[in-house]
């Protein structure tokens, strides 16, 4: 295993940017859960909107395939959120919590593919897809008790995610700079 470039660094940028002010939003404003759902339903949009472009209109990337069937995954659970909104608080933490499931199995599914490509920058998916595995813990958390006590410490977790998401993209960036 060697250090290879990572050519999508970027979207871990995002999603780590994202889930850092969601997070500030949720500790600092506890008792605000349709506004967090607005927050979550953005980066789910935006996080879609980022692999359906770069899976139809970049050229030379590799696995098209994978990063448009991530983005239409991501653009059907962002919908789903979106019908959620002003109804059932339960029902779209069942989506969030589904969506965040989805996401760590998305980044296990790019730690492989880069495995198999004897990239040990594999590993950086293997840590956010873990964090996003507590991440899950603590939204499904929310369904027994939402309170804004639970949200606080949701907040908190997801600025951890956040954190550990743009240290790993940080990584990834700097792979392009990287000695073969």
């Amino acid at each position: 295993m060697n250090f290879k470039y990572y050519e999508n660094s970027w979207i871990p940028k995002v999603k780590g940017v994202f889930f850092i002010v969601m997070g500030i939003f949720a500790f600092s404003k506890a008792g605000i859960f349709g506004n967090l759902l607005i927050f979550f339903d953005i980066l789910i949009m935006l996080i879609a909107i980022l692999y359906l472009v770069i899976g139809f209109l970049v050229k030379g990337v590799k696995y098209k395939p994978w990063l448009v069937a991530k983005g239409v995954f991501h653009m059907a659970f962002g919908v789903w959120l979106a019908f959620k909104y002003g109804g059932d608080a339960m029902g779209a933490i069942w989506v969030i919590s589904l969506w965040v499931i989805f996401s760590m199995l998305a980044d296990l599914v790019e730690s492989v593919i880069l495995f198999v490509e004897r990239n040990v920058l594999g590993v950086m998916f293997v840590i956010n897809a873990v964090c996003t595995a507590v991440l899950a813990h603590f939204t499904l958390a929310l369904m027994n008790d939402n309170t804004p006590e639970r949200l606080t410490q949701l907040g908190i977790i997801v600025i951890m995610v956040g954190l550990v998401t743009q240290c790993t993209a940080f990584v990834l960036g700097k792979s392009k700079v990287l000695p073969d």
